[in-house]
């Protein structure tokens, strides 16, 4: 009979600091807390410890709380671009709930843990040009400046203006867009233990229903190209970037015959050879197993050493 291994939760090792944890966030903070419906993949396991941040205090608040402590955290926010471990996480998931956006004449300021979308929608509403490429784009406007995201030759770095940060040392602090270091699909927050709170996008006065026909015609162009209504987490792998070339990762594992291969029930979409979807109810490891055999395929064929744009949550 196969032994089980279970991974101790935080409580049963550190109860004084669950109090501690508890008395600072409340009863909202809860335990063992499935992390797979607040992915798009539908994958993960449970995490040791779960508290939504509805407000800004109360995720500052919880970060604060979480390093004092010596717990570890992450923030979550749209669960797109993740993998989480099928054993889960062992620690403080933070789910950041902080979606407030404005938009005035020439900028939209949202908080970290707005959707991308609404922001793209209330940027049209205010007739104002700039975010149409990110249209489709799943998350939160946390994780797309997190990790640079974008889409049709451009990323959210070059619309970014400003923004706030929580730095390590529990400091608010308002940064101009080159303090992040953007580069391709990568940032700033990838590197330190900053956080972003909220931020501002500098766009243009535009006409309307241009804007409208924009965001309409990227969409549709997404829905022809992605597996949309499958459950992923995107791109799983980065661009290759040789010098100045761009060299597609999706095109490379076309190459190689990518498309419906599959580990259990862990598959490379039949659509888009760089989007790795969950067929059914497939594992992380599946997904992990899957992602390192293209990643020696395309090693062997090609010499190119393929990096994930996914991030492992364990």
């Amino acid at each position: 009979m196969p032994i089980t291994i279970i991974k101790p939760n935080l409580l049963t090792r550190r109860k004084e600091t669950y109090k501690k944890l508890l008395e600072a966030l409340g009863d909202r903070l809860k335990t063992d807390v499935a992390l797979a419906r607040y992915t798009t993949f539908g994958i993960g396991g449970k995490a040791d410890l779960f508290y939504p941040a509805a407000k800004p205090d109360e995720l500052i608040d919880a970060i604060i709380t979480a390093q004092k402590l010596k717990v570890r955290f992450f923030v979550l926010g749209g669960g797109s671009n993740i993998l989480v471990s099928d054993s889960g996480f062992r620690g403080l998931v933070i789910l950041n709930q902080c979606r407030n956006i404005i938009a005035d004449q020439n900028t939209v300021t949202c908080q970290s843990g707005a959707i991308l979308s609404d922001v793209i929608k209330q940027a049209c509403n205010y007739s104002l040009s700039g975010l149409e490429f990110a249209a489709g784009i799943p998350g939160t406007v946390g994780g797309a400046i997190w990790g640079n995201a974008g889409a049709f030759g451009k990323s959210v770095g070059e619309v970014l203006s400003q923004a706030v940060i929580l730095t390590e040392k529990g400091e608010i602090k308002e940064v101009e867009k080159d303090y992040l270091r953007f580069a391709y699909r990568e940032s700033r927050l990838k590197t330190t233990r900053e956080v972003l709170l909220s931020a501002t996008f500098g766009l243009e006065k535009g006409d309307k229903k241009e804007i409208e026909e924009k965001i309409k015609e990227n969409l549709r162009e997404r829905e022809e190209k992605l597996p949309l209504h499958e459950k992923s987490a995107g791109c799983f792998f980065k661009n290759v970037m040789q010098g100045n070339k761009k060299i597609s990762a999706g095109l490379l594992l076309d190459q190689i015959g990518a498309k419906g291969m599959q580990i259990g029930d862990a598959k490379v979409s039949t659509k888009h050879a760089n989007m790795l979807i969950n067929a059914k109810d497939a594992k992380a490891q599946e997904v992990k197993k899957l992602a390192q055999k293209l990643k020696k395929m395309v090693k062997e064929k090609f010499g190119i050493n393929l990096q994930e744009e996914v991030v492992y949550i364990k």
